[in-house]
Protein backbone atom coordinates (compact mmCIF):
# COMPACT_ATOMS: atom_id res chain seq x y z
CA UNK A 1 0.00 0.00 0.00
CA UNK A 2 1.68 3.42 -0.84
CA UNK A 3 0.98 5.79 1.57
CA UNK A 4 -1.31 9.02 1.43
CA UNK A 5 0.11 12.15 -1.01
CA UNK A 6 0.00 14.42 2.57
CA UNK A 7 2.73 12.17 3.66
CA UNK A 8 6.81 12.32 3.72
CA UNK A 9 9.54 10.64 4.71
CA UNK A 10 11.51 11.45 7.73
CA UNK A 11 14.99 9.82 8.56
CA UNK A 12 15.71 10.66 11.94
CA UNK A 13 14.97 7.64 14.24
CA UNK A 14 11.62 7.80 16.60
CA UNK A 15 10.68 11.04 15.58
CA UNK A 16 8.08 12.66 13.03
CA UNK A 17 7.83 15.34 10.64
CA UNK A 18 4.63 17.90 11.17
CA UNK A 19 3.61 15.51 8.19
CA UNK A 20 4.56 12.24 8.63
CA UNK A 21 4.99 9.43 6.27
CA UNK A 22 2.52 6.55 7.25
CA UNK A 23 3.08 3.04 7.54
CA UNK A 24 0.09 -0.06 6.47
CA UNK A 25 -0.15 -1.14 10.26
CA UNK A 26 -2.52 -4.45 10.50
CA UNK A 27 -5.86 -3.25 8.53
CA UNK A 28 -5.61 -0.34 6.78
CA UNK A 29 -4.45 1.59 9.85
CA UNK A 30 -1.83 4.69 9.08
CA UNK A 31 0.71 6.54 11.23
CA UNK A 32 -0.82 10.25 11.41
CA UNK A 33 0.50 13.32 11.35
CA UNK A 34 2.33 14.07 14.77
CA UNK A 35 2.22 10.65 16.43
CA UNK A 36 5.43 9.10 17.82
CA UNK A 37 5.65 5.01 18.09
CA UNK A 38 8.07 4.25 20.41
CA UNK A 39 8.03 0.60 19.04
CA UNK A 40 8.52 1.61 15.50
CA UNK A 41 12.43 2.35 14.72
CA UNK A 42 13.73 4.32 11.58
CA UNK A 43 17.08 2.98 9.95
CA UNK A 44 19.22 4.17 7.00
CA UNK A 45 18.03 3.41 3.56
CA UNK A 46 14.61 3.01 4.18
CA UNK A 47 14.24 -0.26 6.26
CA UNK A 48 11.90 -0.51 9.22
CA UNK A 49 11.85 -2.60 12.37
CA UNK A 50 8.03 -3.20 13.37
CA UNK A 51 8.25 -4.69 16.87
CA UNK A 52 4.91 -6.71 17.27
CA UNK A 53 5.09 -8.17 21.03
CA UNK A 54 8.19 -10.11 21.40
CA UNK A 55 8.72 -10.63 17.52
CA UNK A 56 10.62 -8.47 15.38
CA UNK A 57 9.55 -8.62 11.37
CA UNK A 58 12.02 -6.47 9.25
CA UNK A 59 10.11 -4.36 6.58
CA UNK A 60 11.68 -3.08 3.70
CA UNK A 61 11.09 0.17 2.07
CA UNK A 62 7.78 0.93 0.37
CA UNK A 63 9.07 2.90 -2.49
CA UNK A 64 11.87 2.23 -4.87
CA UNK A 65 14.30 5.34 -5.49
CA UNK A 66 12.89 6.75 -8.41
CA UNK A 67 9.55 7.24 -7.07
CA UNK A 68 11.07 8.72 -4.20
CA UNK A 69 12.49 11.23 -5.72
CA UNK A 70 10.28 12.05 -8.12
CA UNK A 71 7.92 12.71 -4.86
CA UNK A 72 10.68 14.18 -3.26
CA UNK A 73 11.00 17.17 -6.11
CA UNK A 74 7.55 18.17 -4.95
CA UNK A 75 8.77 19.15 -1.09
CA UNK A 76 8.03 22.41 0.11
CA UNK A 77 10.16 25.32 -0.15
CA UNK A 78 10.70 26.78 3.44
CA UNK A 79 11.41 30.00 4.45
CA UNK A 80 12.26 31.00 7.99
CA UNK A 81 10.98 34.15 9.29
CA UNK A 82 13.02 36.06 12.50
CA UNK A 83 10.52 38.80 13.78
CA UNK A 84 10.00 40.47 16.73
CA UNK A 85 6.25 38.67 17.96
CA UNK A 86 7.13 40.01 21.70
CA UNK A 87 8.98 43.33 23.48
CA UNK A 88 9.47 47.07 21.86
CA UNK A 89 9.28 46.12 18.65
CA UNK A 90 6.10 43.71 18.92
CA UNK A 91 3.66 45.19 16.62
CA UNK A 92 6.20 46.16 14.14
CA UNK A 93 6.94 42.46 13.19
CA UNK A 94 3.25 41.91 13.53
CA UNK A 95 3.20 44.56 10.13
CA UNK A 96 6.09 42.36 8.52
CA UNK A 97 5.15 39.49 8.71
CA UNK A 98 1.43 40.58 7.21
CA UNK A 99 3.34 42.20 4.03
CA UNK A 100 5.08 38.61 3.81
CA UNK A 101 2.03 36.66 3.91
CA UNK A 102 0.61 39.23 1.40
CA UNK A 103 3.05 38.86 -1.23
CA UNK A 104 3.60 34.63 -0.89
CA UNK A 105 -0.58 34.70 -0.87
CA UNK A 106 -0.14 37.10 -4.76
CA UNK A 107 2.37 34.39 -5.92
CA UNK A 108 -0.38 31.78 -5.09
CA UNK A 109 2.25 30.22 -1.93
CA UNK A 110 3.58 28.78 -4.68
CA UNK A 111 7.32 29.15 -6.79
CA UNK A 112 8.80 26.60 -9.30
CA UNK A 113 5.87 24.23 -8.83
CA UNK A 114 6.49 23.64 -5.29
CA UNK A 115 4.91 25.02 -2.02
CA UNK A 116 6.19 27.76 0.32
CA UNK A 117 6.08 27.19 3.70
CA UNK A 118 7.34 29.58 6.27
CA UNK A 119 8.26 28.89 9.51
CA UNK A 120 7.93 31.88 11.90
CA UNK A 121 10.91 32.48 15.01
CA UNK A 122 10.67 35.29 17.89
CA UNK A 123 13.69 37.49 17.68
CA UNK A 124 12.65 39.31 20.87
CA UNK A 125 14.60 42.02 19.75
CA UNK A 126 18.23 40.47 20.73
CA UNK A 127 20.58 39.80 18.93
CA UNK A 128 21.69 36.73 21.05
CA UNK A 129 18.38 34.95 20.46
CA UNK A 130 17.62 36.18 17.02
CA UNK A 131 20.78 34.24 16.48
CA UNK A 132 20.04 31.72 18.43
CA UNK A 133 16.82 30.65 16.26
CA UNK A 134 18.55 31.68 13.09
CA UNK A 135 20.97 28.41 13.55
CA UNK A 136 17.76 26.47 14.38
CA UNK A 137 15.79 27.65 11.39
CA UNK A 138 18.47 26.19 9.01
CA UNK A 139 20.02 23.42 11.01
CA UNK A 140 16.94 21.71 12.47
CA UNK A 141 14.03 23.19 10.11
CA UNK A 142 15.83 23.29 7.15
CA UNK A 143 15.19 26.67 5.73
CA UNK A 144 18.05 28.08 2.79
CA UNK A 145 16.23 31.64 3.08
CA UNK A 146 15.71 33.88 6.16
CA UNK A 147 13.62 36.93 6.33
CA UNK A 148 12.86 39.75 8.62
CA UNK A 149 13.95 41.82 11.43
CA UNK A 150 12.94 45.16 12.72
CA UNK A 151 16.44 45.55 15.13
CA UNK A 152 19.44 46.83 12.77
CA UNK A 153 21.50 44.94 15.67
CA UNK A 154 19.18 42.05 15.08
CA UNK A 155 19.91 42.20 11.32
CA UNK A 156 23.49 42.12 12.21
CA UNK A 157 23.69 38.85 14.09
CA UNK A 158 21.43 37.15 11.66
CA UNK A 159 23.28 38.37 8.78
CA UNK A 160 26.18 36.70 10.21
CA UNK A 161 24.37 33.46 11.00
CA UNK A 162 23.67 33.70 7.16
CA UNK A 163 27.17 34.33 5.86
CA UNK A 164 28.60 31.14 7.88
CA UNK A 165 26.00 28.52 6.93
CA UNK A 166 25.77 30.11 3.24
CA UNK A 167 22.06 30.82 3.42
CA UNK A 168 20.02 33.61 1.83
CA UNK A 169 18.77 36.75 4.30
CA UNK A 170 16.44 39.45 3.73
CA UNK A 171 16.60 41.90 6.37
CA UNK A 172 14.07 43.33 6.17
CA UNK A 173 13.14 46.74 8.28
CA UNK A 174 16.88 47.54 9.53
CA UNK A 175 18.11 50.85 8.51
CA UNK A 176 21.59 51.14 9.74
CA UNK A 177 24.51 52.11 7.52
CA UNK A 178 26.45 49.39 9.70
CA UNK A 179 24.62 46.65 7.65
CA UNK A 180 25.50 47.31 4.23
CA UNK A 181 29.29 48.79 4.82
CA UNK A 182 30.94 46.87 7.79
CA UNK A 183 28.56 44.23 8.42
CA UNK A 184 27.77 43.97 4.70
CA UNK A 185 27.93 40.13 3.24
CA UNK A 186 27.23 37.87 0.24
CA UNK A 187 24.66 36.34 1.50
CA UNK A 188 22.54 39.31 2.96
CA UNK A 189 20.08 41.79 1.03
CA UNK A 190 19.03 44.77 3.20
CA UNK A 191 15.37 45.94 1.72
CA UNK A 192 14.97 49.28 4.36
CA UNK A 193 16.40 52.11 2.95
CA UNK A 194 19.42 52.89 4.76
CA UNK A 195 19.15 55.81 6.96
CA UNK A 196 21.48 57.80 4.45
CA UNK A 197 18.67 57.55 1.83
CA UNK A 198 15.71 58.44 4.93
CA UNK A 199 17.56 62.01 6.38
CA UNK A 200 18.78 62.80 2.71
CA UNK A 201 15.13 62.88 1.25
CA UNK A 202 13.97 65.11 4.19
CA UNK A 203 16.89 67.31 6.08
CA UNK A 204 17.14 70.07 3.32
CA UNK A 205 13.57 70.44 3.22
CA UNK A 206 13.80 70.86 6.66
CA UNK A 207 17.05 73.62 7.00
CA UNK A 208 14.96 75.31 4.40
CA UNK A 209 11.56 75.89 5.53
CA UNK A 210 11.80 74.62 9.52
CA UNK A 211 14.86 76.02 10.98
CA UNK A 212 18.76 75.92 11.55
CA UNK A 213 19.11 75.18 15.37
CA UNK A 214 18.98 71.58 15.78
CA UNK A 215 18.85 69.74 19.34
CA UNK A 216 19.17 65.28 18.44
CA UNK A 217 17.13 62.52 20.63
CA UNK A 218 18.53 59.17 20.04
CA UNK A 219 17.97 55.91 20.61
CA UNK A 220 21.17 54.19 21.58
CA UNK A 221 22.01 51.66 19.59
CA UNK A 222 22.94 51.09 15.97
CA UNK A 223 20.46 52.23 13.97
CA UNK A 224 20.18 55.49 16.02
CA UNK A 225 22.96 56.33 16.24
CA UNK A 226 23.39 55.85 12.24
CA UNK A 227 19.95 58.32 11.94
CA UNK A 228 22.13 60.95 14.17
CA UNK A 229 25.27 60.36 12.25
CA UNK A 230 23.45 61.52 8.66
CA UNK A 231 21.39 64.48 10.68
CA UNK A 232 25.08 65.48 11.74
CA UNK A 233 26.45 65.15 7.92
CA UNK A 234 23.46 66.78 6.95
CA UNK A 235 23.47 69.64 8.93
CA UNK A 236 26.87 70.48 8.16
CA UNK A 237 26.33 70.46 4.34
CA UNK A 238 23.04 72.84 4.90
CA UNK A 239 24.77 75.37 7.25
CA UNK A 240 22.77 73.81 10.77
CA UNK A 241 23.92 74.36 13.89
CA UNK A 242 23.85 71.35 16.69
CA UNK A 243 22.64 72.70 19.69
CA UNK A 244 22.50 69.31 21.86
CA UNK A 245 22.00 65.58 22.61
CA UNK A 246 20.28 63.02 24.36
CA UNK A 247 20.81 59.60 23.49
CA UNK A 248 18.14 57.31 24.77
CA UNK A 249 18.41 53.78 25.89
CA UNK A 250 15.99 50.93 24.41
CA UNK A 251 13.28 50.28 26.66
CA UNK A 252 12.38 53.91 28.23
CA UNK A 253 9.28 55.30 28.76
CA UNK A 254 9.68 58.49 30.97
CA UNK A 255 11.32 61.02 29.31
CA UNK A 256 10.43 64.35 31.61
CA UNK A 257 14.12 64.93 32.18
CA UNK A 258 15.19 64.78 28.60
CA UNK A 259 12.17 67.03 27.47
CA UNK A 260 12.77 69.41 30.18
CA UNK A 261 16.76 70.08 28.47
CA UNK A 262 15.31 70.11 25.14
CA UNK A 263 12.83 73.36 26.15
CA UNK A 264 15.65 75.06 27.28
CA UNK A 265 18.02 74.20 24.29
CA UNK A 266 16.84 77.56 22.44
CA UNK A 267 16.73 75.05 19.21
CA UNK A 268 13.90 75.41 16.90
CA UNK A 269 14.06 71.75 15.16
CA UNK A 270 14.28 68.69 17.65
CA UNK A 271 15.78 65.81 15.19
CA UNK A 272 14.38 62.03 17.05
CA UNK A 273 15.88 58.86 15.52
CA UNK A 274 13.37 56.75 17.94
CA UNK A 275 11.02 53.94 17.53
CA UNK A 276 8.66 51.71 18.82
CA UNK A 277 6.36 51.57 21.91
CA UNK A 278 9.32 53.73 23.35
CA UNK A 279 8.46 56.48 20.65
CA UNK A 280 4.92 56.28 21.30
CA UNK A 281 5.49 57.11 24.92
CA UNK A 282 7.71 59.97 23.55
CA UNK A 283 5.15 60.92 21.06
CA UNK A 284 2.30 61.76 23.73
CA UNK A 285 4.80 63.93 26.17
CA UNK A 286 6.20 65.89 23.05
CA UNK A 287 2.55 67.29 23.52
CA UNK A 288 2.34 66.91 27.12
CA UNK A 289 5.37 69.03 27.93
CA UNK A 290 4.16 71.42 25.36
CA UNK A 291 7.62 70.61 22.47
CA UNK A 292 5.83 72.27 19.73
CA UNK A 293 5.07 75.51 21.46
CA UNK A 294 8.93 76.14 21.70
CA UNK A 295 10.32 74.04 18.08
CA UNK A 296 9.32 71.73 15.50
CA UNK A 297 9.91 68.65 15.61
CA UNK A 298 11.36 66.32 12.70
CA UNK A 299 11.94 62.42 12.84
CA UNK A 300 14.59 60.58 10.40
CA UNK A 301 11.97 57.59 10.05
CA UNK A 302 8.59 57.35 11.58
CA UNK A 303 6.37 54.36 11.86
CA UNK A 304 2.53 55.15 11.53
CA UNK A 305 1.58 52.16 13.94
CA UNK A 306 3.15 54.28 16.53
CA UNK A 307 1.98 57.90 15.81
CA UNK A 308 -1.80 56.24 15.40
CA UNK A 309 -2.87 55.51 18.84
CA UNK A 310 -1.97 59.80 19.37
CA UNK A 311 -4.87 61.67 19.94
CA UNK A 312 -5.36 64.13 16.74
CA UNK A 313 -4.17 67.32 18.64
CA UNK A 314 -0.82 65.11 19.56
CA UNK A 315 -0.11 64.56 15.95
CA UNK A 316 2.39 67.48 15.28
CA UNK A 317 5.69 66.05 13.55
CA UNK A 318 7.54 66.05 10.36
CA UNK A 319 8.71 62.82 9.45
CA UNK A 320 10.46 60.51 6.51
CA UNK A 321 8.84 57.13 6.33
CA UNK A 322 9.05 54.31 3.57
CA UNK A 323 5.37 54.71 2.54
CA UNK A 324 2.35 56.07 3.67
CA UNK A 325 -1.27 53.97 2.62
CA UNK A 326 -2.71 57.07 1.18
CA UNK A 327 0.34 57.18 -1.45
CA UNK A 328 -1.63 56.87 -4.38
CA UNK A 329 -4.94 54.19 -5.48
CA UNK A 330 -2.45 51.54 -5.58
CA UNK A 331 -1.29 51.75 -1.69
CA UNK A 332 -4.69 52.89 -0.90
CA UNK A 333 -6.43 49.17 -2.72
CA UNK A 334 -3.64 47.28 -1.01
CA UNK A 335 -4.14 48.78 2.93
CA UNK A 336 -7.90 47.87 2.01
CA UNK A 337 -6.93 44.29 1.17
CA UNK A 338 -5.17 44.02 4.14
CA UNK A 339 -7.25 45.53 6.96
CA UNK A 340 -10.13 43.30 5.67
CA UNK A 341 -7.63 40.38 5.82
CA UNK A 342 -6.38 41.17 9.43
CA UNK A 343 -8.98 43.21 11.44
CA UNK A 344 -6.57 42.54 14.40
CA UNK A 345 -4.04 44.48 12.70
CA UNK A 346 -1.98 46.92 15.19
CA UNK A 347 -3.11 49.94 13.23
CA UNK A 348 -6.23 50.40 10.89
CA UNK A 349 -5.35 50.56 7.26
CA UNK A 350 -1.72 48.42 7.81
CA UNK A 351 0.40 49.65 5.31
CA UNK A 352 3.44 50.88 7.01
CA UNK A 353 6.87 50.26 6.42
CA UNK A 354 7.45 47.15 7.94
CA UNK A 355 4.43 45.52 5.98
CA UNK A 356 5.91 46.84 2.79
CA UNK A 357 9.22 45.91 3.30
CA UNK A 358 8.06 42.60 4.38
CA UNK A 359 5.45 42.26 0.99
CA UNK A 360 8.88 43.74 -0.92
CA UNK A 361 11.32 41.40 0.28
CA UNK A 362 9.12 38.38 -0.24
CA UNK A 363 8.37 39.06 -3.31
CA UNK A 364 11.74 39.90 -4.53
CA UNK A 365 12.71 36.63 -2.90
CA UNK A 366 10.05 34.63 -5.06
CA UNK A 367 11.16 35.99 -8.03
CA UNK A 368 14.62 35.52 -7.71
CA UNK A 369 14.16 31.78 -7.05
CA UNK A 370 11.80 31.62 -10.16
CA UNK A 371 14.48 33.82 -11.80
CA UNK A 372 17.06 31.05 -11.08
CA UNK A 373 15.24 28.08 -11.81
CA UNK A 374 16.29 26.73 -8.50
CA UNK A 375 16.69 26.90 -4.59
CA UNK A 376 20.28 26.84 -5.34
CA UNK A 377 21.40 29.79 -2.74
CA UNK A 378 24.21 31.10 -5.11
CA UNK A 379 22.07 31.17 -8.39
CA UNK A 380 19.21 32.84 -6.38
CA UNK A 381 21.70 35.93 -5.11
CA UNK A 382 22.87 35.60 -8.74
CA UNK A 383 19.77 36.79 -9.99
CA UNK A 384 18.17 39.14 -7.21
CA UNK A 385 21.61 41.06 -7.99
CA UNK A 386 20.74 43.90 -9.74
CA UNK A 387 16.51 43.15 -10.32
CA UNK A 388 14.72 45.36 -11.07
CA UNK A 389 10.88 45.98 -9.67
CA UNK A 390 8.68 47.60 -11.68
CA UNK A 391 5.15 46.55 -9.96
CA UNK A 392 5.92 47.92 -6.24
CA UNK A 393 3.01 50.14 -6.42
CA UNK A 394 5.19 53.28 -6.15
CA UNK A 395 5.92 56.38 -8.38
CA UNK A 396 9.91 55.19 -8.80
CA UNK A 397 10.65 51.33 -9.46
CA UNK A 398 12.64 48.99 -7.01
CA UNK A 399 15.99 48.29 -7.49
CA UNK A 400 18.47 45.79 -6.17
CA UNK A 401 22.04 47.20 -5.91
CA UNK A 402 24.73 44.51 -7.03
CA UNK A 403 27.95 46.00 -5.66
CA UNK A 404 26.10 46.77 -1.97
CA UNK A 405 23.01 44.95 -1.62
CA UNK A 406 20.62 47.92 -1.27
CA UNK A 407 16.93 47.61 -2.46
CA UNK A 408 16.71 51.53 -3.84
CA UNK A 409 13.04 51.96 -3.37
CA UNK A 410 11.05 55.57 -2.42
CA UNK A 411 10.75 57.25 0.56
CA UNK A 412 8.27 59.90 1.54
CA UNK A 413 8.98 62.97 3.52
CA UNK A 414 5.38 63.86 5.46
CA UNK A 415 3.72 66.21 8.12
CA UNK A 416 1.38 64.80 10.62
CA UNK A 417 -1.92 66.76 10.29
CA UNK A 418 -3.93 67.48 13.68
CA UNK A 419 -7.09 68.08 12.70
CA UNK A 420 -7.54 64.48 11.17
CA UNK A 421 -9.74 62.43 13.07
CA UNK A 422 -9.27 59.19 11.12
CA UNK A 423 -6.49 57.25 9.59
CA UNK A 424 -5.40 59.71 6.75
CA UNK A 425 -3.16 62.04 9.28
CA UNK A 426 -0.17 62.60 7.07
CA UNK A 427 -0.05 64.76 4.00
CA UNK A 428 2.95 63.73 1.95
CA UNK A 429 4.78 66.72 1.05
CA UNK A 430 7.56 64.83 -1.13
CA UNK A 431 7.95 61.38 -2.71
CA UNK A 432 11.65 60.88 -3.32
CA UNK A 433 13.65 59.41 -5.50
CA UNK A 434 15.90 57.18 -3.23
CA UNK A 435 18.40 56.26 -6.18
CA UNK A 436 19.48 60.41 -5.73
CA UNK A 437 20.13 60.22 -2.37
CA UNK A 438 21.68 56.76 -1.52
CA UNK A 439 25.36 56.20 -0.59
CA UNK A 440 27.10 56.01 -3.60
CA UNK A 441 29.87 53.85 -4.02
CA UNK A 442 32.60 56.39 -2.95
CA UNK A 443 30.64 56.97 0.42
CA UNK A 444 30.55 53.27 0.63
CA UNK A 445 33.35 51.62 -0.65
CA UNK A 446 32.28 47.94 -0.35
CA UNK A 447 31.84 44.71 -2.91
CA UNK A 448 29.90 42.12 -1.81
CA UNK A 449 28.31 41.29 -5.41
CA UNK A 450 28.25 37.35 -6.03
CA UNK A 451 30.15 38.07 -9.41
CA UNK A 452 32.84 39.63 -8.08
Amino acid sequence: MFPPESCTWHPTPRTWSPVTYCISMGAGRFIKSGEIYPDLHMFKGGVMMIRIGKLMVLAFALVLFGAFAAYAAGEPIKIGIISPVSGNYGDHGKLERMGMTAALEEAGKTVLGRPVEVVVADSETNPDIAARRARRLIEVDGCNFLMGSVSSSVSAAISAVAAEKKVLYFATNGNSDTLNADKANTYMFRVAPSMAILVRGGAEYVAKNIGKKWFYITHDYSWGHSGTAWARKSAAELGVNEVGEIKVPLGTRDFSSQLLQVRQSGADVLVITMAGFDNVALLKQLAEYRIYDKMKVWYTLMEFVDMWPLKPEQRKAYANVEVYWNENAKTKAFAEMLQKKNPDAPCPMPLDNGTYEGWLAMKILLKGIDKAGSTDVPAVIKAVEGMEIKDNMRKYPTKVRAWDHQVITQVDLIKANPKATGPDMWEVIDEVDAAKVARTKAENPVNVSISK
